[in-house]
């Protein structure tokens, strides 16, 4: 794995280009520039000036068009000057994000603003160069550790805890295994499961976990559960198969091309394939138009998770085309391929499927139109949020209007007679509440908080792979002791298990065969404390400086995470391109340091009442915040702690209904600009970014 994250580093910095970002929003105090290392007793210029972030390689400039360079400068280094012009009337006010939920989404969590970050977000996403490109990530990386919106408590590794009757388990950083990919000895022990006549025997893979997913529908989940769902029920264009990083696998798309600038990308889409309507035992067929309709409505619905097309595609150009309608296309236009490593000029639909080796049927071509080119658009169009739903489930009998009112998906704007914007939209409710897909698994039944089933889809496309599960079981339980015990006594085949309580699970026996913990992998993922950089006093980044020195990083690390959680001081995890520990504070819990610059900061603590909230059954969240309640009381705060359901505490944190919170990253697609971005950006638009540099 170590080998694959190392090639994963120099293919995640090959970007020949990216896109003008969507809209976020943020903190709206002016920030302070970082100091050079050489100072002048030279007169400084009048008017605006550059401000100076230097990297161990680059001094990076940033500031606004007619910004004066400063007079002295560190010497010996490359200068990369970015220049930008704010379009004040397209940025949205953080209050509108804010009342849109836009958490996470548009917007950063800690609904923070400064424009030399979201300056230096969309220089790195527009940057060809992959060295420069890395320069801007460390500039953020030092910046997002100067400013704190988010307190980074570390970097997590990975805690699997299983029987060793599953088979074949692997291992991706960004999406949960496929349950249908790994197995069970076939002497695996059959026990009651307490839900209905289920029991857990070796074709049946059973989970403890804890919560709830956000939503059913693809379109409205932004978090690991919901993902993790889709995973198992849906279908994307391109996937990861298992552990791959490098490259994505076909999977609803048979292959695929793009326009020589990277704009324009066509998506072979497989025939063939239905997705499975268990609710009234139906079936659907999938096609071009359906992949259109995916798309366009995850936008129009306009949840948080949709801020990755609103900021890198353009559905209302992108169109279903029909094989020949695809075909006219290279008449006008070079295309190319890439796949397996060859980069390939395609001719015809037929050259192009000869590159990815498809003889079978199609079922139309999806054009996807982006505003510019993004290099790691690949990555994102594997995301579970982008299954593939089928329309004619969704709009029921409007559904032959709303095909000819888009021109059989060529105008696909017209579907705004169709879907509305918001969680009330009919189509969201249906699919929340009755989820339909294309994938190996369809959601059988479920209650609330209590637990989700989901049984083998005979209409599945993919019949060359032999299932090793028939079904898959989660047993929701919020209690670390019962959900252990669940294990401990072979009710469940794998379990969530609290750091703190590793021991509980190592060593054990049962019926032969023992008990797996595995915690070799430092993985991608962060954890982190969220500031609502719109309140008091944590609108002031001296406040939030000194309460990341009130963390008791080795104690949560060693107590909590039982030393699971290695230490991080910024927005990108080791050892993706930009993480630095060149120009940080490695912050440390010092309480007299954090008393300090509380005076500084000119606030007297015991005028704040401050709630500390975690998503409730998650025990070491829950230590985390009574330790930060101790710890922040002293220094003379209110300080109370709360906890809410998965769903619920989303919401909260996602409409900044909150003061502080606590929760993990794990990306979306593999490329530093999936933490910087979701960190950092503050939904600044621009009308203009320059890049220059001078060596």
């Amino acid at each position: 794995m170590k080998k694959q994250l190392a090639t994963l580093l120099v293919v995640s910095v090959l970007v020949f280009a990216v896109v003008a970002s969507g809209c976020i929003g943020g903190e709206t105090t002016t920030q302070t520039t970082s100091t050079p290392t050489e100072t002048s007793t030279e007169t400084q210029p009048t008017g605006p000036t550059y401000e100076v972030i230097e990297t161990d390689k680059s001094v990076i400039l940033v500031g606004p068009e007619g910004a004066q360079v400063p007079t002295s400068l560190p010497s010996g280094k490359k200068i990369i000057k970015v220049t930008y012009v704010v379009d004040e009337a397209n940025t949205p006010a953080v209050q509108q994000l804010m009342e849109e939920g836009q958490g996470f989404g548009a917007i950063n969590p800690a609904f923070f603003r400064d424009t030399t970050v979201d300056a230096l977000v969309i220089a790195a996403r527009r940057e060809t160069n992959p060295e420069i490109r890395t320069e801007l990530f460390k500039a953020l990386y030092i910046l997002g550790n100067k400013y704190v919106p988010e307190i980074i408590l570390g970097q997590n590794r990975q805690l699997r805890v299983y029987w060793e009757w599953v088979k074949g388990r692997y291992y991706h950083p960004t999406f949960p295994e496929r349950y249908d990919l790994i197995s069970e000895d076939p002497n695996a022990p059959s026990v009651p499961i307490g839900i209905g006549d289920y029991k857990n025997d070796a074709q049946t893979y059973v989970i403890g976990t804890i919560g709830w997913p956000e939503s059913f529908d693809p379109a409205w989940t932004y978090e690991t559960f919901g993902w993790e769902i889709w995973h198992e029920v849906g279908d994307t264009l391109v996937t990861y198969w298992k552990e791959e990083t490098e490259k994505v696998t076909p999977d609803l798309a048979v292959a695929w091309a793009h326009n020589e600038d990277g704009t324009e990308w066509y998506f072979v889409i497989r025939g063939g394939v239905v997705a499975y309507d268990p609710w009234n035992d139906k079936t659907y067929p999938i096609d071009a138009v359906d992949v259109a309709f995916t798309f366009w409505r995850v936008q129009r619905l306009g949840h948080s998770v949709s801020w990755m097309v609103s900021s890198f595609m353009d559905v209302s150009k992108s169109q279903a085309l029909t094989e020949k309608e695809f075909e006219d296309v290279f008449k006008d236009k070079k295309l190319i391929a890439e796949y397996n490593g060859k980069t390939v000029e395609v001719k015809s639909l037929q050259d192009l499927l000869n590159v990815f080796g498809y003889n079978g049927e199609t079922a139309g071509v999806f054009k996807l139109v982006l505003p510019a080119p993004y290099a790691a658009v690949l990555g994102i169009l594997a995301d579970p949020f982008l299954s593939v739903v089928p329309m004619e489930y969704l709009l029921g009998d409007k559904y032959e209007e709303a095909l000819s009112a888009s021109n059989n998906g060529k105008t696909p704007d017209a579907w705004e007679a169709y879907i509305e914007e918001g969680e009330q939209d009919p189509t969201h409710q249906l699919m929340h509440k009755q989820p339909v897909g294309t994938g190996p698994f369809y959601v059988k039944e479920y209650k609330e908080n209590a637990y989700i089933v989901l049984e083998r889809n005979p209409y599945y496309w993919d019949k060359s792979i032999k299932p090793g599960h028939e079904r898959v079981i989660y047993v929701i339980n919020n209690d670390a002791v019962s959900r252990i015990q669940l294990f401990q006594t072979g009710t469940v085949d794998a379990v969530a298990t609290p750091p703190e309580r590793v021991n509980d699970v190592k060593g054990l026996e049962f019926q032969g065969f023992k008990s797996v913990v595995q915690t070799d992998i430092l993985q991608p993922i962060l954890t982190f404390i969220v500031f609502n950089t719109q309140k008091e006093p944590f609108n002031n980044p001296k406040v939030r400086e000194a309460l990341a020195y009130a963390i008791p990083y080795d104690q949560i690390s060693e107590v909590v995470y039982s030393g699971l959680l290695e230490r991080n001081w910024g927005p990108i995890p080791k050892p993706w391109p930009g993480f630095t520990e060149y120009g940080i504070t490695k912050y440390t819990y010092d309480i007299n340091k954090a008393q300090q610059l509380l005076q500084e900061a000119g606030i007297n603590p015991s005028d704040y009442k401050i709630e500390l909230i975690y998503n409730a059954g998650n025990s070491a969240r829950e230590k985390i915040m009574t330790l930060l309640q101790n710890i922040w009381s002293q220094l003379g705060f209110q300080v109370t702690v709360g906890s809410y359901e998965w769903p619920v505490y989303l919401s909260k944190t996602s409409k900044g209904d909150y003061d502080v919170y606590v929760v993990g990253w794990v990306p979306d697609y593999l490329d530093s600009d999936n933490w910087v971005g979701p960190f950092l950006y503050g939904a600044t638009e621009f009308s203009k970014i320059e890049i220059s540099v001078e060596s």
